[in-house]
């Protein structure tokens, strides 16, 4: 099961390189568990989180500034806390840059 979380950013910088940046700083609980091509647009990075069954890849869509996250889980894992830490560190840490956050829950 796949949860989709859609930001829709302000500002034209990418959103997923800042929020590499502030995750390799350790002060949350969500970390950068992998990531490809951190200067590019087409690159990704991999979230997870000490005590989930999830992660979160995130892509940004330069064109429409979007930040494009699927939450992927283990078989019967529940989305609800690495999703939960993600929004706030999102809203602590970006809140001014977001436009909208749109969470789209599995079929």
């Amino acid at each position: 099961m796949q949860t989709m979380i859609q930001v829709f950013s302000k500002e034209p910088q990418s959103l997923r390189t800042q929020i590499v940046k502030e995750l390799k700083r350790g002060q949350f609980d969500l970390r950068v568990s992998a990531q490809r091509k951190s200067g590019r647009n087409k690159g990704w990075a991999k979230l997870s989180m000490k005590g989930s069954d999830g992660v979160i890849n995130i892509e940004w869509h330069a064109a429409s500034q979007m930040l494009i996250c699927r939450v992927v889980n283990k078989e019967g894992g529940k989305p609800s806390n690495i999703v939960g830490a993600f929004i706030s560190f999102l809203l602590a840490r970006f809140a001014k840059k977001i436009a909208s956050i749109h969470i789209l829950p599995p079929n």
